[in-house]
């Protein structure tokens, strides 16, 4: 059984005119006999007497008439309620961060775009970075804001660069490369390091790093709360490398942080699926284009 042949149905039973049913539905007179004598084989009933000039719904046929239209009218209820859900996810905007996403321009990209469009319901929530990608590509968001330090994306995702970091080493304020403007990592090679976990995507680049200069880095200390390990580095108890803009709301304590003397950049990206064409997502992602896009 299907909706056509019980549409096809329910106007006859209005009817009681083939000519004038297939003039309604848009279909020839042979198709609307064709779609009842379908039903009536498919379910082993008559539904209409035709043995008169005039033909007549038949009892079997006021109960299949009965169950019809419930089925028609809940269907048509049924994508009413899809339609309405669509409609609402195309103004909805999901977008996972990484926990250290304040120190970085999205937070202000978010607020702007929400007091611009007050129709769009926008979400933001915080995730460990080495999940994010994941939740991209699971449908579990819209947007992720997340670390890059190459170009290497699968083929279904988009990339725009919104803002950028540099690696800085954090000291307590009274260590001897303290007082250098700039060092080479070579000089770390023996100094207790206190790191942000695997989850951060920060120790794996960070242990390229310190391999390149041919040393294993020491590591005391692995968490992922940044201001714990600020307070380590504080009471003497190690240092860090860290992303520069993740260190500068701490300036106030007794430590400073000096950059490497490479180039150690990062990029602070958004990415989405090419395949997500949600009004939301579409806006926002035009608009980051418009200001970001002529930066990469």
């Amino acid at each position: 059984m299907n909706l056509q042949k019980l549409q096809v149905f329910l106007t006859l039973c209005e009817t009681l005119n083939y000519t004038e049913t297939a003039e309604r539905l848009y279909i020839s007179q042979g198709n609307v006999s064709k779609q009842i004598m379908a039903l009536e084989k498919e379910l082993g009933v008559q539904l209409f007497d035709r043995s008169r000039r005039h033909i007549r719904i038949t009892k079997e046929g006021q109960v299949v008439e009965a169950h019809a239209r419930r089925i028609l009218d809940s269907y048509q209820q049924m994508t009413a309620e899809l339609s309405q859900l669509q409609e609402e996810k195309e103004h909805e905007l999901l977008l996972h961060g990484i926990p250290s996403m304040p120190f970085y321009a999205i937070i202000s990209e978010i607020a702007g775009f929400k007091k611009r469009h007050t129709n769009f319901e926008v979400s933001v929530e915080e995730e460990e970075a080495d999940v994010l990608l994941d939740n991209l590509l699971k449908h579990k968001c819209d947007i992720i804001f997340a670390r890059q330090f190459n170009d290497k994306l699968p083929k279904e995702v988009e990339m725009l660069t919104i803002d950028q970091d540099r690696w800085v080493v954090v000291l307590p304020s009274q260590h001897p490369l303290a007082r250098k403007e700039s060092i080479n990592l070579k000089e770390l090679e023996g100094e207790k390091f206190l790191q942000l976990s695997e989850k951060t995507q920060l120790l794996q680049p960070l242990l390229e790093l310190c391999h390149a200069y041919q040393f294993e880095p020491k590591i005391t200390y692995k968490g992922n709360r940044i201001n714990l390990i600020i307070d380590f580095i504080e009471n003497d108890l190690g240092l860090s490398l860290m992303m520069e803009k993740m260190v500068r709301p701490f300036e106030g304590k007794q430590i400073v942080w000096r950059p490497l003397d490479i180039e150690t950049e990062s990029l602070m990206v958004l990415m989405k699926l090419k395949t997500n064409k949600s009004e939301a997502v579409q806006q926002f992602w035009q608009e980051m284009q418009e200001k970001y896009a002529k930066k990469d």
